[in-house]
């Protein structure tokens, strides 16, 4: 009896893969338009292998958004597209929950809507492939083994996914990792998760990129690279959260992201912005997170310089800050060391050049505060040489002259203080 009911289960196995899904569609003016539904809405495409994404026109988005249709949760973002004519333009991307075609249901479609109020419905490859091998037989869409693919269409789709991720075009990347999830399920490769999970984040939907990387985490449990995964997926969500203004949530996904590396850059990565965090709230919380950070680059010989030159100068805030005034200087000596260091090799940029100038302000000011007057002289004389040293490379004068006017009321005062005494 047991035989019998395998042999059974192997035939009603073969049918399915051997299945075919006939759908007629409507000739119309040349093209071919097929019915479909698409959240419950009856629409006709047509039927377009030359389009990469569903195309919807201004008009019937607005009309589905309007009627329940869509929901303001749909909308995921933006996107660009090339016209014939060369021109780029942009687009809003939305979330389709449910298109049926044929008796086949697909969930979670991306589409374009087109900024053209009488733009036609376009089918898409972004659908087209998710159905599985097509062909047009007269006035019939043949889908042949509707939803299946071999190991090696898979590999092939996955490989373009690659391309189309790394070529920013991140909607088509999308739709191509998720023929990858379904054919997979479960088994998927977490990274493929992942991969979906920059294709949202482009897209601007933080919250359906939070999905993905979790869902990631969890499929990465048991595999060779469990670590790999998970260190780059709480890394995102630390950053999606960010995004988010849910601070908490982000530090704890930075601390969790620490756990799962080895590799002192990466942890110092994650300490750096919970420590930008507690900079809000908690100056001392700040410092202990730079100082992990400062750790690892002190231990490390694949640190630069410029690297450790803005640590340093975020440690000084902290402590100027906090009137720590001794271990600012400290700081500041640090910061301005690193600095020369760097510029041995490289010229600093705009930004660096004035945090590495306004050390030596910060350093005087320090001083200042501690009555040690010639010391804090000579650090505000250093800001205005180095002033006349690098004043060809400050595009923005404005940040030149608050360094030079600060530099002289702090003088003034030295030597105020000098003359009282």
């Amino acid at each position: 009896m047991k035989h019998i009911i395998a042999i059974f289960l192997v035939f009603i196995s073969c049918l399915s893969i051997n299945a075919e899904v006939r759908i007629h569609m409507e000739h119309e003016g040349g093209v071919y338009k097929v019915p479909c539904e698409v959240n419950g809405l009856k629409l006709k495409f047509i039927f377009d292998t030359g389009a990469a994404s569903v195309c919807i026109s201004q008009t019937y988005a607005e009309m589905m958004l309007e009627n329940g249709y869509l929901h303001d949760s749909d909308i995921l973002g933006s996107s660009q597209s090339t016209l014939a004519d060369g021109r780029t333009v942009d687009n809003v991307v939305i979330n389709l929950r449910n298109v049926e075609i044929g008796g086949l249901t697909l969930n979670d479609v991306s589409a374009v809507v087109v900024p053209t109020q009488n733009a036609p419905l376009l089918l898409g490859q972004s659908v087209i492939q998710r159905l599985g091998k097509v062909s047009i037989e007269g006035q019939y869409l043949v889908i042949h083994n509707a939803n299946n693919y071999t190991e090696e269409e898979l590999d092939a789709i996955f490989e373009k996914a690659e391309k189309l991720l790394d070529n920013n075009k991140n909607l088509q990347a999308l739709e191509s990792y998720r023929i990858i999830y379904e054919a997979y399920g479960d088994e998927t490769n977490p990274w493929v998760l992942f991969n979906m999970g920059i294709c949202y984040a482009r897209l601007d939907d933080r919250n359906s990129s939070i999905k993905c990387y979790l869902k990631a985490i969890e499929l990465a449990d048991g595999e060779d690279d469990e670590n790999d995964v998970k260190f780059e997926a709480y890394y995102k969500l630390a950053v999606a959260y960010y995004f988010l203004n849910d601070a908490d949530k982000s530090i704890n996904y930075y601390i969790a992201a620490a756990e799962y590396t080895e590799t002192p850059a990466l942890k110092a990565e994650c300490y750096i912005p919970i420590a930008d965090y507690y900079t809000l709230e908690s100056y001392f919380k700040a410092i202990e997170y730079y100082q992990k950070a400062e750790m690892i680059y002190d231990s490390s010989h694949d640190i630069d310089f410029l690297t450790k030159a803005r640590l340093y100068d975020k440690i000084t805030t902290c402590y100027l800050i906090n009137e720590r005034y001794s271990k600012g200087i400290e700081y500041c000596d640090k910061t301005i060391n690193s600095y020369n260091s760097a510029m041995k090799n490289n010229r600093l940029d705009e930004n660096d050049l004035f945090r590495y100038i306004d050390s030596y302000q910060a350093k005087g000011a320090a001083l200042l505060k501690l009555s040690k007057y010639d010391d804090a002289i000579d650090a505000f004389n250093t800001v205005k040489e180095k002033l006349k040293q690098y004043d060809n490379q400050f595009t923005e004068k404005w940040r030149f002259d608050a360094l030079k006017n600060a530099a002289n009321r702090m003088l003034s005062s030295c030597y105020e203080e000098l003359t009282k005494n």
